[in-house]
């Protein structure tokens, strides 16, 4: 609504609460830090009306806009992960200030969390007619709004994280993208035989677990010793892997390799990230498996693993899996029948009518 003072209307935001906005012809309209007729409203309105820039109306304090920018300047958001993990964590956390950028972090409650959450959850067409949002996308962005959150707590702009008071949204909110199973590996591999590179990048993924942004780039340089030795790019650990039987074979099976990388494209050189991804979903609509994608394959090594019984410090090593719960998100989808017939065999084997007798008796220190 319009005011008694030029080029200065107030009006309530999303949460209700008021704001004064100065707009005027030539200028970028700004929010101003305070309301009409309350102290230093004068002065910032005269300073704003002689066009001066007045230090503070670019960012409103403890808005969304202010906690990214001192989010990204901080540990929190430098100590996780590599480069190409941290843009795709930005891109995340634009999408989102973009939209509620001017908001005031401590507005937000659970309940906005939530639609929020719930709109990215659903598919739509954008500007340039790709088909974005979904239930993964929503899971990704709750995991950014969670430890973008978490500092303002740090900063005690919020006594409560509201991303973590949220429900989560949609059936894949733990498992995400789906977990090949070995018939669809089987399906795969019949289309795409060795000697191929749709095959070499099933076989890369499957036998080091590496994300794509690493299988793209992994080569000759990456054999020392006779083992796989690679810095993952998402987290920074350094991974020494076992050289598979079936890797073995599908690289020496090709005819040609690049020079530093194993997969190339048409035109010889390294794929980019985004190029091996649409490439990889290609090759799975090919053979007829339109559910799965390259980094399905990664959690189809970690469901091998737990149904061959590994431990969790040791699907860890292999996956590059710094804490627990990642492990117990990628190996949840491990064959169920198979893993209860496994750990029902040791219960039968001692507590059986049939063998209790034997047990007793072994136990009792008879022969």
């Amino acid at each position: 609504m319009k005011t008694r003072y030029l080029n200065v209307t107030v009006n309530p935001d999303r949460h209700g609460k008021l704001r004064a906005r100065f707009r005027k012809v030539g200028a970028k309209a700004v929010y101003m830090r305070t309301l009409p007729d309350q102290p230093g409203f004068d002065a910032e309105y005269k300073a704003l009306t002689n066009g001066e820039v007045v230090s503070g109306n670019r960012v409103i304090p403890r808005s969304v806009n202010d906690l990214v920018a001192r989010y990204y300047r901080s540990a929190d958001f430098a100590a996780k992960g590599g480069d190409d993990d941290k843009t795709r964590r930005r891109r995340l956390i634009e999408s989102f200030r973009i939209e509620y950028g001017n908001d005031l972090v401590e507005d937000f409650g659970f309940e906005h969390i939530e639609t929020i959450l719930i709109k990215r959850s659903k598919k739509y067409e954008d500007a340039r007619g790709r088909l974005v949002g979904g239930e993964v996308a929503a899971t990704n962005l709750r995991k950014q709004l969670t430890r973008l959150f978490a500092y303002a707590k740090k900063l005690k702009w919020i006594a409560s994280n509201p991303v973590e008071e949220a429900d989560k949204v949609g059936k894949l909110r733990l498992e995400g993208y789906h977990t090949w199973s070995e018939a669809e590996i089987a399906q795969y591999q019949k289309r795409h035989p060795i000697g191929t590179k749709a095959r070499l990048a099933l076989e890369i993924i499957l036998w080091t677990g590496m994300r794509r942004g690493d299988a793209r780039m992994f080569g000759p340089k990456h054999i020392v010793r006779k083992k796989i030795n690679f810095r993952a790019s998402k987290n920074q650990m350094d991974l020494w892997l076992t050289i598979a039987t079936d890797l073995r074979r599908a690289i020496d099976a090709m005819p040609s390799v690049g020079i530093n990388t194993y997969l190339v494209s048409e035109l010889g050189k390294p794929y980019s990230k985004g190029g091996f991804g649409l490439k990889m979903r290609e090759w799975c609509d090919e053979a007829g498996l339109p559910q799965c994608s390259a980094h399905g394959l990664r959690k189809a090594i970690a469901r091998r693993m737990a149904e061959s019984s590994a431990t969790q410090q040791e699907m860890k090593a292999v996956g590059g899996w710094k804490h627990d719960e990642e492990v117990a998100v990628y190996s949840a989808a491990a064959a169920q029948e198979g893993l209860a017939d496994s750990g029902m065999a040791r219960v039968v084997d001692r507590f059986s009518s049939d063998n209790l007798p034997n047990r007793l008796d072994k136990e009792n220190g008879q022969d």
